[in-house]
């Protein structure tokens, strides 16, 4: 299973040392128009990305879902930006949604 790495230069170094695939992305448009690619090659297993990009994600994510595949997964890392907690929130509402009643974490 290959591991794909995207962000920009210094957060995908840090996968490459470890034999992921890095691709670099300078903003969010690039980023979604390289996560396109990825996903659609189906190559890669797993897809690491910046925690700043859960919400620019969300819509392929929504799409695999909705199709019913369990690859690839998606890994949500804080990273040098120091952008945190966006992929906690959106967890929390998902578990919320479905159990019926807001947590409070």
């Amino acid at each position: 299973m290959k591991i794909a790495a995207i962000g920009d230069e210094l957060f995908i170094r840090m996968f490459e040392l470890i034999g992921a695939v890095g691709f670099i992305a300078k903003d969010e448009k690039e980023m979604t128009q390289l996560l396109k690619k990825i996903v659609e090659e189906k190559h890669y297993g797993i897809i690491v990305l910046p925690e700043k990009y859960v919400d620019a994600a969300r819509e392929i994510r929504n799409r695999i879902i909705r199709e019913g595949a369990y690859f690839p997964l998606f890994v949500f890392l804080p990273d040098h930006t120091g952008i945190r907690g966006k992929r906690m929130a959106e967890l929390k509402k998902l578990i919320s949604l479905a159990v019926g009643v807001e947590l409070k974490l």
